[in-house]
């Protein structure tokens, strides 16, 4: 799918952040480059394989990406179980439930999370376990909450379109001056203008009941942002079916196009 105007502009981003603090986060670089200097395990490679379907049809280049995101968010990311243990393998579905959304963007490092907290079940607004009003959270000063449980059905069914992890961490590419406000980062003012109409079509078919989207979408428009970013990679093939104007956005945004990877011939 060809990239239109409201691209991520990345690399500009990337060589501005670099000229002004490449100095001082050299020791960071000199560390993740130790860090990928090991090949990825075989053994996450294959669990990954056999829990996650977007690792399976994700092309080539973008696996390798994958694999190396997941390699730093690991090695540099506080992933903390709350009254549970957290395994290997749960940490390795927390990695790929962010880099999901990030591998088409290469070397990116979610700097703007600073810790992971697994609960063992689900929790209510006072964060007592048992409850049944939350599965997962996001806070705008980079801390996620995501119930252990809820995680597992994600990776383990697409079809209904959720998944915890990818809603949760999609909120923090939402974040904006310590709000969420549901308008992707990195966009140009064109883009965030093209964004916001999409979303009023978005909501107003959410409203009739003509949509693949989660009606959570309707609590808030960060949350309508949150669901769409689910759809997209859960599934992408009903999406670009009945929602292409949001399904091209998002392709062009996280520059992946799962639909296309999800066919018979993809590679």
């Amino acid at each position: 799918m060809a990239l239109r105007s409201f691209t991520v502009n990345l690399r500009q981003l990337g060589h501005t952040l670099a000229s002004a603090f490449g100095p001082i986060f050299a020791p960071q670089r000199a560390r993740r480059r130790a860090i990928l200097s090991a090949p990825f395990p075989l053994p996450w490679k294959d669990f990954l394989e056999t829990r996650s379907d977007h690792y399976r049809r994700l092309p080539v280049a973008y696996r390798a990406q994958f694999d190396q995101q997941v390699q730093i968010f690991l090695a540099e990311k506080r992933i903390t179980g709350i009254e549970t243990e957290v395994s290997d393998e749960m940490k390795l579905l927390v990695a790929a439930s962010a880099v999901m959304l990030t591998a088409g963007w290469p070397g990116y490092t979610w700097d703007q999370l600073t810790e992971v907290l697994v609960y063992p079940e689900d929790f209510d607004r006072d964060y007592r376990f048992g409850g049944t009003d939350l599965s997962g959270q996001a806070h705008p000063w980079g801390i996620v909450i995501l119930s252990a449980p809820a995680l597992l059905r994600s990776f383990a069914e697409t079809r209904d379109g959720y998944h915890l992890g990818v809603h949760e961490f999609a909120h923090l590419l939402d974040l904006a001056q310590s709000r969420f406000d549901g308008i992707p980062a990195y966009l140009s003012d064109d883009s965030i203008r093209k964004w916001e109409t999409i979303m009023e079509q978005e909501d107003e078919r959410l409203r009739r009941g003509d949509s693949e989207l989660s009606s959570y979408g309707l609590s808030a428009p960060a949350e309508l942002f949150a669901v769409a970013v689910e759809a997209f990679f859960q599934t992408p093939v009903a999406l670009t079916s009945s929602h292409h104007e949001l399904y091209a956005f998002l392709s062009s945004y996280f520059r992946q196009d799962p639909a296309a990877w999800s066919g018979p011939t993809a590679l």
